[in-house]
């Protein structure tokens, strides 16, 4: 064993986070494009051994109030299992941050803490090895955060295994009988996909927006998802869930027309029958069930008045795809077509690709880790089967001890 850290080439990089089980797309070449476009300083190391990659890690370089910071976000990608190797990683990064004149290092690692089900309730025991062999390396754990946010990478996320999934049929066998529902009725509706191309992502954005101003949190920019579409190129998805007005309507009026030949016939029954109760109840259902599809046609005449064209966004999303997992990242629903579940039919479809690719992960990424009913967001995810994982979380080396220690009394004197 011959250990040396070192920085990686671009193509050694690459070759070693597509292969890594614990790659994702934070830790990935396109994520270095990305971040160079948006006017990130990075860089790409590793540890070799001869000539072989063992491991490997994107840096992002940061100023703040001091000096500079160096992080790294869901990685360094390497067998955590090999404490010696892990230990000379960490031991390489910290040499170079000082070579970088680095205020401190931060390091939110791909590693599990604790495993629960959709309730929370252990899976798995908790990783505390892990903290431990962090703290000895001279790493602090961050509190963990409470809640979600979308300036960071989260530290709970929901997760399906595709591992055992090999076609649709079982795929939709695993989703919980809620999620089934939604998708016959977006299918009842008429709701259509289109996939986005970069001149539509202004529309996306204004989407986006939209449920961020309803639901109190920051959205990307739109140079955001327009440089994500340029370098991901393939691996990127913009969906829209869409509804056009007249088809959805006609599929009503062709409802209304069977339950009135249905109440005609039942009327017949009656009047022959005037003493049986059993009919009479048999109209009183169908003559429900026609109300509610005669409400639904003067619903949408008044949207599709309100929104002045014939087909509409329902709702939309943004994927990323890796050869490790696809994971859903940014979406966002109109409050006023929220009956059309649309969003839906996208993580369907997104999951079917992901099946038919041989990708073993889905990753649903972010929610709040808080199972009391209140996480609206996680109660969404969970009709499609999976489970959530708590990460490690956040952890801080002081490069330069003296001067972290001014810079951290600096944030709490001007409370941020």
């Amino acid at each position: 064993m011959a250990y040396q850290f070192t920085e990686l080439t671009a193509a050694e990089f690459t070759n070693f986070e597509q292969q890594s089980s614990a790659g994702t797309y934070v830790q990935s070449a396109k994520q270095v494009e990305l971040l160079k476009r948006r006017g990130y300083q990075t860089w790409t190391v590793g540890v070799k051994d001869g000539s072989e990659v063992v491991a490997a890690a994107l840096i992002m370089h940061e100023t703040v109030r001091l000096g500079n910071v160096l992080s790294i976000d869901h990685g360094p990608l390497l067998d955590f299992k090999q404490p010696d190797l892990m230990q000379f990683f960490m031991a390489g990064l910290i040499k170079f941050a000082q070579e970088h004149n680095t205020l401190y290092l931060e390091v939110r690692p791909n590693v599990t803490y604790q495993l629960t089900d959709d309730h929370g309730a252990a899976l798995s025991p908790v990783n505390d090895e892990f903290m431990h062999q962090m703290n000895q390396l001279g790493f602090v754990h961050q509190p963990f955060a409470e809640g979600m946010s979308t300036s960071g990478s989260p530290e709970w996320e929901y997760v399906k295994d595709l591992s055992a999934i090999t076609d649709v049929a079982t795929l939709h066998a695993s989703y919980d009988k809620k999620a089934l529902y939604y998708l016959k009725k977006n299918a009842q509706f008429g709701i259509k996909l289109r996939y986005l191309k970069r001149a539509d992502l202004p529309d996306f954005k204004q989407l986006t927006q939209t449920t961020a101003e309803r639901l109190n949190y920051h959205d990307k920019n739109l140079n955001f998802y327009e440089t994500a579409y340029d370098v991901y190129g393939d691996g990127v998805t913009y969906v829209f869930a869409e509804l056009n007005f007249a088809d959805y309507q006609a599929e009503e009026q062709k409802k209304v027309a069977e339950l009135d030949q249905k109440l005609t016939q039942i009327q017949d029954k009656i009047t022959k029958y005037p003493d049986n109760d059993k009919f009479k109840r048999q109209y009183a259902e169908f003559d429900s069930q026609k109300d509610a599809h005669v409400k639904r046609i003067e619903q949408a005449n008044a949207q599709q008045g309100a929104a002045g064209q014939a087909t509409v966004v329902v709702a939309g999303a943004m994927f990323i795809q890796t050869p490790q997992e696809i994971t859903y990242l940014y979406s966002g629903t109109y409050a006023e077509y929220m009956e059309y579940y649309g969003p839906y039919q996208i993580q369907d479809a997104m999951l079917t690709k992901a099946v038919k690719a041989g990708i073993k992960r889905f990753n649903f990424y972010g929610i709040a880790g808080k199972f009391d009913g209140s996480d609206g967001v996680l109660g969404f995810k969970t009709v499609f089967g999976g489970y959530a994982r708590q990460l490690v979380g956040n952890f801080v080396l002081p490069v330069q001890p003296t001067k972290y220690r001014i810079y951290r009394l600096l944030k709490k004197i001007i409370g941020r």
